[in-house]
């Protein structure tokens, strides 16, 4: 669907967790969101973990769900991509939450802009460790498995995966990789991007590139959950970092 002419806002890395007080922080934000915004993108790790998966939405996943039903309702268009804590929601939210909903990546005009989204976990070619844990669990295989094992148990490994995500390859996680991001945003530029804007660093960057003929931005989203801060991006204006 294409996404409605106005104002966008896009953030990431909220990392909610159950009995978080930023779960409510964050409900109230939603409620709260300027009216002239138009379209929500939500560039993956929402929840500390979030699995696709039918008896694994916990109390916190149901307050930020309703929050953000309540948002549509009103009129906003919900995009998200998946992050390295997401797992298998394109096909089980399948358009009932998110007008879109990617497990890699979305291409599309926002506000004027040809924009790429992305959370931004594939930017570094150099992270083997990582493209290796991601190959498997986000496996069709792999989820098919998953999804045979009872309630209990798949709980269980969601509560266990969400202790290992916090602690494992914290080398690749402690840096931004310049060089890697310059080759992946000067690729998209030249291929016809404005605009690409990745989460997963918690690092509020801007980087401005020209191609040959044409010029071209990286916006990096800080974390959500360490300033309350989302990217703005309208017709007219420069794309700009503002507080909720």
């Amino acid at each position: 669907m294409p996404v409605p002419e106005g104002p966008v806002a896009l953030l990431g890395d909220a990392h909610l967790r159950e009995n978080d007080a930023e779960v409510e922080a964050f409900v109230r934000f939603l409620d709260a969101l300027p009216p002239d915004i138009r379209t929500l993108a939500i560039l993956g790790d929402l929840f500390s973990v979030w699995v696709g998966s039918p008896g694994l939405q916990r109390r916190h996943h149901r307050l930020v769900t309703e929050a953000l039903a309540r948002l549509r309702r009103r009129g906003c268009v919900l995009l998200y991509v998946e992050g390295n804590h997401d797992f298998f929601l394109e096909r089980f939210d399948g358009g009932r939450l998110f007008d879109r909903c990617a497990a890699n990546s979305l291409d599309l005009v926002l506000a004027g802009h040809r924009t790429h989204l992305a959370h931004g976990d594939m930017v570094n070619a150099r992270d083997r460790q990582y493209r290796a844990w991601r190959a498997v669990s986000k496996n069709r295989l792999f989820f098919a498995a998953f999804s045979l094992l009872s309630p209990g148990v798949r709980l269980s490994i969601a509560e266990r995966l969400e202790q290992r995500l916090a602690t494992t390859n914290m080398r690749h996680k402690s840096g931004f990789p310049l060089a890697e991001c310059d080759a992946y945003a000067r690729r998209k530029i030249a291929e016809g991007t404005d605009i690409l804007v990745f989460g997963h660093f918690h690092q509020e960057k801007r980087l401005d590139y020209r191609v040959r003929d044409r010029r071209g931005s990286v916006f990096v989203l800080p974390a959500w959950r360490d300033g309350r801060r989302y990217l703005r991006i309208e017709s007219g204006a420069e794309p700009a970092f503002v507080s909720a």
